[in-house]
């Protein structure tokens, strides 16, 4: 038979790796500051997302630093292309950004200066 010292030590071990694999992922969005009270952004939101004026949210591919050189040149070339998120993603980044985020800005040769208005694009 096994001893009960074997059993209470297994299920020590098991119970130890269990928070991080059910780890629930987290947004981290403050509805409330402690100086002024009001909503903040989600900086992760602003690093990685580019939202163009139309509401639509811009993002690079997964994967596009990690491992080039075993990626052929066509990979990286459509790794370095940016993707249009879905409209649920693009209702949560809104969620997640105050409005100063969603003003529209004037650059000087703006690269996505054509993509900012919406045409013959379906709603």
């Amino acid at each position: 038979s096994i001893s009960p010292l074997f059993w209470g030590c297994f299920f020590c071990s098991v119970t130890s790796l269990l928070p991080s694999i059910l780890q629930q992922p987290a947004r981290t969005l403050t509805y409330y500051s402690l100086r002024k009270g009001k909503r903040k952004t989600v900086k992760a939101v602003v690093d990685r997302f580019l939202r163009l004026h139309n509401g639509l949210w811009v993002r690079r591919k997964a994967g596009y630093k990690k491992k080039l050189w075993k990626k052929s040149a066509a990979q990286r070339k459509r790794l370095r292309e940016m993707v249009l998120c879905t409209r649920t993603q693009c209702k949560l980044l809104d969620k997640m950004t105050t409005s100063f985020w969603k003003r529209r800005n004037w650059y000087v040769d703006d690269p996505y200066q054509k993509y900012h208005d919406r045409t013959n694009l379906p709603l």
